[in-house]
């Protein structure tokens, strides 16, 4: 047994000696994932939703589709992955998220969609939901999108967003974030559902 031990620290040598590109090359096998395509600063994150039992990507988009003096608009989404060969339908959950001193949007909750001049029917009625956090009034109205309204949404050049009298135009950031929204939807892994 005392002779093993020096003959195992010889031959670790001599492989080292022998291959000293063994541990840069090792380094390498785990290369870095390539960066997105889709050039946006919206937070997109993939995480367990216990009541949902799967999991659920979701979009926080820091940039403001309008502020002023009444508060900031903000636009979030969000998708649960589903495994399509059981016919079950991807959606995409999006919101449009109000802070105010006041409430704004309480009595406006038609959300609708303009893509290049044209509105898109939207397949579910707008959901409406208020909050109270500290002095600040959250407010969210979202719908629910098909892989439909949302391919409607995606290729379109100039979207706006309708709420009540407001109009909100989404930037090329949002709708790049959108995008790539739209593209992990695509390719929702299986696996990940537990349905």
């Amino acid at each position: 047994m005392t002779n093993s031990i020096p003959r195992l620290i010889i031959c670790t040598a001599l492989l080292l000696i022998s291959f000293p590109d063994a541990l840069s090359q090792k380094r390498k096998a785990c290369p870095t994932p390539p960066p997105s395509p889709f050039k946006h600063s919206g937070e997109i994150v993939t995480s367990f939703d216990s009541a949902a039992r799967g999991m659920r990507t979701t979009l926080e988009h820091p940039g403001p589709l309008a502020a002023g003096a009444e508060g900031a608009v903000y636009l979030s989404a969000s998708f649960i992955h589903r495994d399509t060969r059981k016919g079950a339908r991807q959606t995409l959950d999006l919101l449009i998220v109000s802070t105010s001193r006041a409430p704004r949007f309480r009595q406006s909750h038609d959300l609708s969609l303009v893509c290049d001049g044209r509105a898109v029917p939207l397949s579910s009625p707008a959901r409406y939901e208020s909050k109270s956090n500290g002095g600040t009034i959250l407010e969210a109205t979202g719908v629910t999108l098909t892989a439909e309204d949302l391919a409607a949404l995606t290729g379109a050049r100039k979207v706006s967003a309708r709420l009540g009298a407001a109009e909100f135009e989404l930037t090329r950031n949002h709708l790049e974030a959108l995008r790539e929204m739209a593209s992990l939807m695509g390719n929702s892994p299986t696996r990940w559902s537990a349905e």
